[in-house]
């Protein structure tokens, strides 16, 4: 708690620092307590002493405070934890209705701190862990380059489908059949040698019966043939085409002064 409030700026308004490497620019990010909104990230105040951020200041958003004009406040970096992913600003170590409470910040109130440390500490808690800031003064400075890169993976889809199935259909045909059939003949011939006595005139009858074959029809299911049906599977070449954006660096060297041989093959070089 015995830390020093004076000679504390705005991370905008020096060229002597800035955000560290390993730390995200938090400046633009939405700042919410619990699930209510808060405000907007608009700088970082830090302490040059010891080259560490300690508040984080927000513009309180108007719908969620009331606020008929802009206010901004300080929250300790201490009081606050980062949601990379979405991009927020968590405030943990106050209440909303404590964030609401806080005085309002200006540039010419961060000059005031040191003739009222106590007050400050009051206000804002205590800032002892605070986030780490680059020093731009260093000889050596760092510009990164990225390119894409493409990445091609494989998923199983539904191509289609394909069905089987049976139907019945009827067909005519036609087959011979030979059969047999009796048929009666009658042949009249000569009676000789027949005697009067032997002779009885008067009605008679004979019966012959006459057998025939019928057809007769039978139909019977008989399987003639079979569908196997497997899937294999069948490797296909594909071309897939892609814009990739690669970062390129370009070097103006006004005064000549690089070595023309250590910017080759990293981007253009202008002069």
């Amino acid at each position: 708690m015995n830390e020093t409030y004076s000679g504390l700026q705005r991370l905008s308004e020096t060229r002597e620092f800035g955000v560290a490497d390993d730390d995200p620019d938090i400046r633009g990010w939405d700042v919410v307590a619990g699930t209510q909104m808060v405000g907007e990230v608009t700088d970082l105040i830090v302490d040059p002493a010891a080259m560490k951020v300690r508040y984080v200041e927000v513009d309180l958003d108007d719908d969620a405070f009331k606020l008929k004009e802009e206010r901004r406040v300080l929250i300790p970096i201490a009081s606050t934890d980062l949601d990379a992913t979405a991009k927020r600003v968590i405030v943990t170590g106050l209440q909303f209705a404590q964030i609401a409470s806080l005085p309002v910040y200006s540039s010419e109130s961060a000059a005031g701190e040191t003739s009222r440390p106590r007050a400050a500490r009051e206000s804002y808690g205590d800032t002892s862990r605070a986030a780490g800031v680059a020093d731009n003064r260093r000889e050596d400075a760092r510009l990164t380059r990225a390119e894409e890169e493409l990445h091609v993976g494989k998923r199983q889809t539904e191509a289609g489908e394909v069905r089987v199935a049976k139907h019945v259909e009827t067909e005519h045909v036609r087959e011979p059949v030979t059969v047999q059939r009796e048929r009666v003949r009658i042949e009249r011939r000569p009676v000789e040698h027949a005697t009067a006595r032997d002779i009885t005139i008067g009605e008679d009858e004979i019966r012959v019966p006459v057998v025939e074959e019928e057809v007769v029809i039978d139909k019977r299911a008989v399987v003639k043939e079979e569908l196997v049906i497997t899937k294999e599977r069948v490797d296909e070449t594909e071309t897939v085409e892609a814009d990739l954006r690669k970062e390129r660096f370009d070097v103006t060297d006004t005064s000549h002064l690089v070595d023309s041989g250590a910017a080759s093959g990293t981007g253009r070089r202008k002069s």
